[in-house]
């Protein structure tokens, strides 16, 4: 991470505008190891941040279809 110090889950919330419990979901749902730590506050690389939008896509998609799987 040249020159940037992470994203906490918090910051990350904020940027995707979900809520921070639906982040620390897809973190602990993916096993996502923060970049680094300081402290307790754990920091993600904009790679995970990418990874984090992917899982909360899915949960978009998954939450949309109609009940029963029919189109």
């Amino acid at each position: 991470m040249a020159g940037q110090a992470g994203l906490t889950i918090g910051q990350i919330a904020d940027r995707l505008e979900e809520p921070p419990a639906r982040v620390a979901y897809i973190v602990s749902k993916y096993r996502l190891k923060p970049v680094q730590r300081v402290g307790i506050i754990r920091l993600f690389s904009e790679q995970q941040i990418e990874a984090i939008r992917q899982g909360l896509y899915g949960i978009r998609i998954r939450s949309s279809r109609p009940v029963g799987g029919h189109l």
